[in-house]
């Protein structure tokens, strides 16, 4: 699946015309939360942008609520990304 970023306005305006079917947010490996939403009918994933540049990550779940909230977003899946290794 390839991945792109697009800032806050134009990720908003992909959702609100239903360009992205799913809203997923993941949990990183350092305990962040980054968010995307599936492209319809394309393998893409369409990550928030941060600021700076890069993918957007917010650092409780909380706060990740309270962005999608603020966008118009009531239905959005929860992934735990993380691969721990089994015991042996």
């Amino acid at each position: 699946m390839k991945m792109i970023t697009r800032k806050k306005p134009a990720w908003v305006d992909l959702h609100q015309t239903g360009v992205l079917t799913r809203i997923v947010a993941i949990k990183t490996e350092d305990g962040g939360w980054r968010l995307f939403g599936v492209w319809r009918d394309r393998d893409i994933a369409v990550f928030v942008e941060a600021a700076r540049g890069g993918i957007r990550q917010w650092s409780g779940i909380n706060f990740l609520a309270d962005f999608c909230e603020g966008c118009g977003i009531s239905v959005w899946e929860v992934h735990n990304k993380t691969d721990k290794k089994k015991p042996t």
